[in-house]
């Protein structure tokens, strides 16, 4: 069966994320792969919550308190004529959790299915994001990020957001000094006292990317940090970055769950998936709901969106885990 999945992220150290604004853009590197996505930790999976619960699958509370489907359809390579239609198409398979990224240009598509599907705005949570990690020093971040939030909020036009996403720290050649973060950072903040969004994540931020926004005074929290994770991705680093998002208080989401899947790890999850009647990706997706955090798909198949989030009928046994774990290691 072929599997469209996200492409990974560039290596990682276990110690930092080295992310360059030449590795940026999502959307160029996906559509070389044939182009369709795979897709946080430390918060309590919930058996019951508001109407998000509904036909999303298992719901996590994030540290602001806001219930999060663990399961999204992260909108990456399309136009907006494909967004609308795979949105649809997600609804109807029962996906209530979206994410918008900046970088596919297709959020008009996005936000004209959400209005036109039926489905009540309460019902879905969507994220939009903030692509400002090539300004340099607090004020020209900010005025960035500033714009960025503005425009999620024109382009997506579904009313106050359920989160907005800063993706990627600034600024370069140095990804990550503090003023730029601070600047970046604080733009969000404004969104939210703004009552604009709800609550604030990142994504590819390393432990001491997240604590330059941690330390700023008075600071709205972070909810969500989206990482590359995936069985036998890494493995070293998988442990490193979930432990650290945790002592934060901070969930990880998956942002190429499937794409990273090496041979070895595909047939780790056939041969654990057996006896549950799971196929490899139904168990690599499990696996990232067992280690507390959640995923972001994307495909064009209605068969892969059913897959996708039909992962809530079997648990792994710690002795699944602990294999699934070594793989790689």
């Amino acid at each position: 069966m072929v599997w469209l999945t996200q492409l990974a992220l560039l290596p990682l150290a276990a110690s930092a994320l080295h992310l360059r604004a030449s590795d940026v853009d999502r959307r160029a590197l996906l559509r070389t792969v044939g182009g369709t996505v795979g897709g946080t930790v430390a918060a309590p999976l919930l058996h019951s919550a508001p109407a998000l619960a509904a036909g999303a699958g298992p719901v996590l509370k994030l540290n602001d308190g806001t219930a999060f489907p663990a399961v999204s359809f992260g909108l990456q390579v399309y136009d907006d004529n494909a967004a609308y239609k795979y949105t649809m198409l997600a609804l109807e398979c029962g996906y209530r959790n979206f994410f918008a990224s900046v970088l596919a240009g297709n959020q008009r598509g996005f936000g004209k299915a959400v209005r036109a599907s039926g489905i009540p705005r309460s019902d879905l949570y969507v994220c939009g994001s903030v692509l400002s990690n090539r300004a340099r020093g607090f004020d020209a971040a900010y005025a960035a990020s500033k714009r960025g939030c503005d425009e999620n909020l024109a382009a997506l036009d579904v009313g106050p957001l359920d989160n907005i996403m800063l993706d990627y720290p600034g600024a370069p050649p140095a990804c990550g000094d503090a003023d730029s973060i601070a600047g970046q950072w604080r733009a969000l903040e404004a969104m939210k006292k703004d009552k604009a969004v709800r609550s604030l994540s990142l994504s590819n931020f390393s432990p001491g990317q997240l604590d330059y926004v941690l330390a700023l005074d008075g600071v709205v929290k972070p909810t969500v940090n989206q990482l590359p994770l995936g069985v036998g991705f890494k493995t070293k680093q998988n442990a490193y970055l979930l432990e650290e998002n945790r002592k934060r208080g901070i969930v990880v989401q998956a942002w190429s769950p499937l794409r990273v899947l090496s041979p070895e790890a595909k047939k780790a999850c056939a041969d654990v998936g057996k006896p549950y009647g799971k196929s490899p990706q139904q168990v690599a997706l499990k696996w990232i709901l067992a280690k507390g955090a959640t995923y972001t798909c994307q495909t064009t198949s209605k068969a892969h969106f059913l897959e996708d989030i039909d992962v809530d009928d079997f648990t792994l046994s710690a002795k699944d885990v602990a294999a699934l774990d070594a793989v790689g290691a």
